[in-house]
């Protein structure tokens, strides 16, 4: 009966147009199949999905988070959108070939950071105040970042000890070059 029960809802899902979503399963197989699944819809190459799985389980063991599309991952407080391998800019990846699209843009109420300089690599969104969250492993320097959140509010930036390093001007205000180094945490708001 759970067999045929995840059958039909696979087949729901696949009937509604939401092909891109990934249906939970109990097997690494079943995971794994349902990632080259959905890579070929999205016309990546064998070589890009196997890169972008590893950087996604990367993310995923070193966060907590959960894979909640190919190449996007919920973690605490917001999102990592994790560019394929051989691009330049982190996109939305919802099963079908679009190399049209450039960057990700930065959802308004965010704070948006990009690991390398120009909006480009890996991309990280948080919105929850009151939180220092602490930035994606292996961010060690370079980057940039845009302040999209409501009109004045201000980020700030923390440092491995929890003290304040640096505060953003009032939103909307980036893209902006920096440097991660020495950024440990952001609290959005």
């Amino acid at each position: 009966m759970r067999t045929s029960h995840r059958a039909a809802l696979a087949a729901a899902v696949a009937f509604a147009g939401l092909s891109a979503a990934i249906v939970p399963s109990n097997s690494a197989a079943d995971t794994r199949s349902a990632f080259t699944d959905q890579a070929v819809r999205a016309g990546l190459t064998a070589a890009q999905t196997d890169g972008l799985r590893q950087r996604v389980d990367a993310y995923v063991d070193a966060t907590g988070g959960r894979r909640i599309a190919l190449n996007k991952i919920a973690v605490k407080g917001g999102t990592i959108l994790v560019t394929v391998p051989g691009e330049t800019y982190a996109r939305e990846l919802n099963g079908v070939l679009d190399r049209t699209a450039v960057t990700a843009s930065c959802p308004y109420l965010y704070f948006c950071g990009w690991q390398g300089a120009n909006r480009s690599g890996d991309q990280w969104n948080i919105s929850k105040c009151g939180v220092q969250q602490e930035i994606p492993d292996g961010w060690n320097s370079g980057g940039s970042w845009v302040n999209n959140q409501s009109s004045g509010t201000r980020a700030r930036m923390y440092n491995k000890s929890h003290e304040l390093i640096y505060t953003t001007p009032p939103a909307p205000y980036g893209p902006v070059n920096g440097d991660w180094g020495p950024v440990w945490y952001v609290r959005a708001c």
